[in-house]
């Protein structure tokens, strides 16, 4: 606008910043959880019904597929391979380990062909020259395990063999010895270790689905923000309404990855050979970790959300969403060091009712020791409570901060203005 001056000239004032238009509710608005399903279908659409989410899911699936059954096939018993010379020390071996593999053949250079063709891991020959005992021929190195059994079952024979040349019956003396065994009794209270390892894969579990689509997440709501998308949709939902839709949406799509994946890896491991059992207390384990899952995505991925509506360039996204990442990865690297280093201290307990840390340390809680009824009600309870406080939080602060234009709003205007 132009003004008019003293001396005749007319002066032009400097143009106002742009602002963001208000967006007022509206009567047309969806009501109640039809906005959510709205906002939630959307997200499914642009994110989980696509070929991209498709070709990396199957990616990730046969990589965990392979990697325990490649795995397990170096796990396979070993092979020994002897001369006639050697066939009582191997045979001997045997008796030891009844998963060695005897493979008899004609020489020690035959015995040179086996390992290079790799159809033997060891080749037992009798010692060089005029040097006694015996050799044992490898590609690389010896198993340890095939070491141990071999001078075992050497001093097994040296002994037999002294026992004989002294007159003294060597089965009896074999039976003195096995008699004359070492027991190891463990005086305290037997940990599943199964179950702890269970117990803790939710919490990394949680850890990967919120690094691979929380972040992500958070990066849709600030471009969404910074384009002005977001006045768009609010022109339907409500705020509440569309946080919700994302954060549920980004929630079972993560499962649904985890779960391909995890299908795979057990079916890798089974194929392997090396699929544990699951007793009574692992199940236990599995069904409270898989609630502690849930709502540790979901309380993680609904502060992320609401931090990242604060700022609209990705250079300030980082700084955003640290109060986010550490209440993801300090309730993580805690469950870790609980469980492995102070099983026996009341931190233990008070971190599995403590919010947001119950659920990561409760599930391998449950592989440790019984937990009673009451705590672990409590814990479900403030799981519940957190999630709810969380929502809310992050409902305020995403309220104040989506509409908002001109750089980072701070985290106490956020919550004050809506």
């Amino acid at each position: 606008m132009s003004l008019p001056t003293s001396t005749g000239t007319t002066r032009t004032s400097a143009p106002s910043p742009p602002k963001r238009p208000r967006v007022e509710p509206e009567p047309r608005r969806v009501r109640g959880l039809g906005g959510v399903w709205i906002m939630l279908r959307r997200e499914l659409a642009t994110k989980l019904w696509t070929s991209a989410f498709a070709l990396s899911t199957a990616l990730f699936a046969l990589l965990a597929f392979a990697v325990p059954l490649l795995s397990g096939e170096n796990d396979d018993p070993p092979t020994l391979a002897h001369t006639d010379a050697t066939s009582a020390l191997a045979t001997t071996a045997a008796g030891l380990d009844d998963q060695l593999t005897l493979k008899e053949t004609a020489s020690g250079s035959d015995g040179r062909t086996l390992l290079s063709n790799g159809e033997a891991d060891a080749v037992l020959v009798p010692g060089e020259g005029d040097r006694e005992g015996f050799r044992v021929l490898v590609e690389d190195s010896l198993d340890q395990q095939l070491a141990t059994t071999l001078r075992s079952a050497l001093r097994d024979q040296a002994l037999r063999q002294a026992a004989a040349e002294n007159g003294v019956d060597a089965d009896a003396l074999a039976r003195d010895l096995r008699t004359a065994s070492l027991s190891v009794v463990t005086t305290g209270e037997k940990i599943d270790m199964t179950g702890v390892l269970t117990g803790l894969s939710f919490a990394a579990g949680a850890l990967l689905i919120i690094l691979l689509w929380g972040i992500p997440l958070a990066t849709d709501v600030m471009q969404e923000k910074a384009s002005r998308v977001v006045e768009i949709l609010l022109t339907s939902v409500r705020p509440w309404q569309l946080l919700a839709g994302k954060v549920v949406a980004i929630t079972l799509i993560g499962l649904v990855q985890l779960i391909v994946i995890l299908g795979s890896a057990i079916a890798g491991i089974a194929l392997g050979g090396q699929l544990p059992d699951l007793d009574g207390t692992s199940a236990g384990v599995v069904a409270v970790g898989a609630v502690c899952l849930v709502f540790s995505i979901v309380t993680c991925g609904t502060l992320m959300a609401g931090l990242a509506a604060r700022v609209e360039r990705q250079e300030d996204l980082n700084s955003a969403l640290q109060p986010a990442m550490a209440a993801t990865l300090l309730p993580m690297a805690a469950a870790f060091y609980l469980v492995f280093d102070s099983t026996d201290s009341r931190l233990l307990d008070a971190a599995s009712m403590a919010p947001v840390f119950n659920m990561f340390v409760l599930p391998p809680r449950l592989a440790i020791e019984s937990v009673p009824i009451w705590q672990l009600t409590t814990s479900f309870a403030v799981a519940l409570l957190t999630v709810a406080a969380a929502f809310w939080i992050a409902g305020r602060i995403y309220s104040g901060s989506v509409l908002r234009s001109g750089g980072s709003v701070p985290l106490h205007e956020a919550v004050r203005n809506r």
